[in-house]
């Protein structure tokens, strides 16, 4: 290797070097640092044993103010279990462990970062001769990957590790199948690696089952004619993913029925423009209307399986084809979800040990330097600004994705683009099966590798512009030229069909019901008559104007806004929707005096106003007048 190449590479090692120090920085912090358990950690938990170091009735308990260091070895709960490669990372010290006695998690996120680390040198390995690459994939993996925004999920037992682990390697050895020079195939090894990855990320979480088939299809057909066998394998095997993940991992029944009561009434229906159509093509009853914007958590006073129990046996398939057959609905259902996704810092679980709901400040805090983040500089910019870069992401995703293509159906080297549409496609796909998957529960959490695809992206626009540089260190001289032209034309192009795709997109905002609240209080809908208040919460990224009660005798009680609004955990309503303007005061108040009672029932509406004029029905039920 000549002189200069080596330095690119030391170069190289040094980047992933950097990422290292910042791995073991967060995974060795005092006190731990780490996402803390909203119940999903639970399902790891069943498969291996591992249990948080408490009393036992407490063990099954969420604790989403702060993270545990400690747990303890105990029987599994097979019916629990949540089959994923996660287990590949936890399995093996949960082994090490006797029944009964106790571990820190440090050395579950000990295992992870050796196995980042080891596949970050692995990939610098595969890229030792183009330089150019070498060194954006050494800052990606510093900059980005080691972001702490991802670097929280190696202490825990949450599977969005492994899904991050793996769409990583997807992605690098994608680019060095893909972005080969030659005509030849690639070696059996990448090949036979490039198989594994993706069968480690589809099996990572039930959400990403078909992520393999997406980022596979570039690859597939640049290997069409070099190698046919290969991609039909290739083929193949995304195709098992995708059938074992479901059919052979089933998910829990409460779970798939929550998970149904989330998409079908908290998304799909709330974003349909004819709700009796939708619900009738879902087979659902009249009486679903009612429930209307309800999930499994928030059932707007009414048992759901008592009120709408269809709608929490709806197939996947049949939700999908409803989807397909009305873009409409699955157009506002995306657009309503977009504000949610700013969240990269996800404030509502804590990642402090010993501190209740620490924040990415207090991370940088104990770890230091190495715990820098863009996680909580994003969450702050301005929702309109948040959704022209999700636009112009949108408009990379259709370039790119074209470039590549036909690049791979005639054999052209499309490195840059590659690279975009891998990681817009990715995001994407995060976004669009978190709100199928759970519609809008906890949405920034289940689309979190989009914010890390988004930065990366980011990123690598940026350092393609400096590519020249690197001429001197035995850079390609079509890569040194062509990487900053293609970045300038990207960035150019994109940028400017979003702009033009503005106005008509803040039209489709301005028309499609984006309000988001809550009504508790009352919890229940037998009530013992009037006066009665009723109170929860609304927010909306156009600002709330007007909160009002609307019955069906007619009478409107507008509501008293501003008011400061805690949890259930005495939380503020910022760590779960810090994005949203008013987040601060978003409570609101309004007395239905005893005449609004006197037949014994009313049904009443709670609908949000913004400041485009835009509204939006965020409860709807019946109150009955219990018998004294």
């Amino acid at each position: 290797m000549p002189e200069r190449s080596r330095l690119v590479a030391l170069f190289a090692v040094v980047l992933i070097a950097a990422g290292a120090w910042r791995i073991f920085a967060i995974i060795g912090a005092t006190p731990m640092l780490g996402y803390a358990n909203q119940f999903d950690m639970l399902r790891t938990s069943a498969c291996v044993g591992l249990w948080p170091d408490r009393a036992p009735p407490t063990q099954l308990d969420a604790h989403p103010q702060a993270p545990f260091a400690r747990y303890v070895r105990s029987e599994r709960r097979p019916d629990d279990c949540y089959l994923s490669t996660e287990l590949l990372f936890v399995a093996p010290v949960a082994a090490m462990v006797r029944p009964g006695a106790t571990i820190d998690l440090r050395w579950v996120g000990a295992v992870k970062g050796v196995a980042l680390v080891a596949l970050a040198l692995s990939i610098a390995a595969l890229l030792r001769r183009e330089p150019a690459w070498a060194i954006l994939h050494g800052a990606l993996f510093a900059i980005v990957v080691c972001d702490p925004m991802n670097l929280l999920w190696l202490n825990t037992l949450y599977t969005e590790f492994s899904a991050l682990f793996f769409l990583y390697a997807t992605i690098a050895l994608s680019m060095v199948i893909a972005g080969r020079e030659t005509s030849l195939p690639p070696s059996k090894g990448i090949l036979l690696g490039f198989g594994l990855v993706l069968c480690g990320l589809g099996l990572s979480r039930q959400q990403h089952l078909l992520l393999p088939a997406v980022l596979a299809l570039p690859v597939v057909i640049s290997l069409w004619r070099p190698s046919l066998r290969a991609a039909l394998a290739l083929l193949g095997m995304v195709i098992v993913i995708a059938v074992g993940q479901l059919s052979l991992i089933a998910r829990q029944p409460v779970i798939a029925a929550a998970n149904n009561a989330d998409v079908v009434l908290g998304a799909i229906l709330p974003a349909s423009l004819d709700p009796e159509l939708t619900a009738k093509r879902l087979g659902l009853s009249a009486g679903c209307l009612q429930s209307a914007g309800a999930t499994w958590y928030v059932t707007m006073g009414e048992s759901l399986e008592n009120v709408c129990p269809e709608a929490l046996s709806v197939s996947r398939t049949r939700q999908a084809l409803l989807l397909l057959s009305e873009p409409s609905t699955l157009a506002r259902a995306m657009l309503r979800g977009l504000p949610q996704f700013q969240d990269w810092r996800l404030g509502y679980m804590g990642a402090v040990e010993g501190r209740t709901y620490g924040d990415a400040e207090m991370v940088h805090e104990i770890a230091g330097a190495a715990a820098f983040s863009v996680a909580p500089a994003v969450t702050r910019v301005d929702v309109a600004v948040f959704v022209l870069a999700l636009s112009v992401s949108l408009v990379l995703l259709g370039l790119s994705s074209t470039i590549v293509l036909v690049g791979a159906a005639i054999g052209r080297r499309t490195t840059l683009a590659l690279l975009l549409y891998t990681l817009t496609a990715s995001a994407w796909y995060a976004y669009a099966t978190a709100i199928a998957g759970d519609g809008y529960v906890e949405a920034a959490r289940h689309a979190q590798l989009a914010a890390s695809c988004l930065f990366a992206l980011s990123l690598a626009l940026l350092l393609s512009l400096l590519a020249p540089l690197l001429l001197p260190f035995g850079a390609n001289l079509r890569t040194a030229v062509m990487a900053p032209l293609a970045a300038v034309l990207f960035i150019v192009s994109a940028s400017a069909i979003a702009a033009m795709l503005q106005p008509g997109l803040r039209s489709a905002i301005a028309k499609t019901p984006m309000a988001i609240g809550v009504v508790d209080i009352p919890r229940q809908n037998k009530v013992s008559g009037g006066p009665m208040e009723i109170a929860g919460w609304a927010l909306d990224p156009l600002g709330v104007t007007g909160v009002a009660v609307v019955t069906d005798a007619g009478d409107v009680f507008e509501a008293v806004r501003n008011r400061p609004y805690v949890g259930a955990r005495e939380e503020p309503l910022a760590l779960y929707y810090p994005g949203y303007p008013q987040v601060e005061r978003a409570g609101f108040s309004v007395q239905l005096p005893a005449r609004a009672f006197d037949r014994g029932s009313i049904e009443m509406r709670t609908i949000v106003f913004n400041a485009a004029g835009g509204r939006t029905e965020i409860d709807r039920r019946r109150l009955v007048v219990a018998p004294r």
